[in-house]
């Protein structure tokens, strides 16, 4: 009997805990560079873009996988993580400008 009872609380423990918040990532776009250089997420966390510059940048994914569009100076824009992987990503206006986001399973 005892062991179907701690049986039964062990289940219980573990349907009561819940998943774990997202966790927000900041990118800075700043001299015209995007810091840090490598964001290191999970699927399900978000990545916030902050152009810190005095011009336009973006932050756009290969073959279209995300685009924040124009980003002005003081704007920002948010992706949240949909799938793993490792995604590099640019600026469109300025191509040797290179981020890097590498996404682990959910936590």
């Amino acid at each position: 009997m005892r062991a179907i009872v701690a049986a039964a609380l062990l289940l219980l423990v573990g349907a009561c805990r819940t998943a774990p918040e997202p966790v927000v990532h900041t990118v800075t776009i700043e001299g015209s560079a995007f810091s840090p250089a490598v964001v290191t997420a999970h699927v399900g966390d978000r990545v916030v873009w902050i152009n810190k510059d005095f011009f336009p940048h973006t932050a756009t994914g290969p073959d279209g996988t995300f685009d924040s569009g124009l980003l002005s100076p003081d704007a920002s824009w948010t992706l949240t993580i949909e799938t793993r992987g490792t995604i590099d990503y640019i600026c469109t206006y300025h191509p040797t400008m290179h981020g890097t986001l590498q996404v682990e399973d959910a936590r």
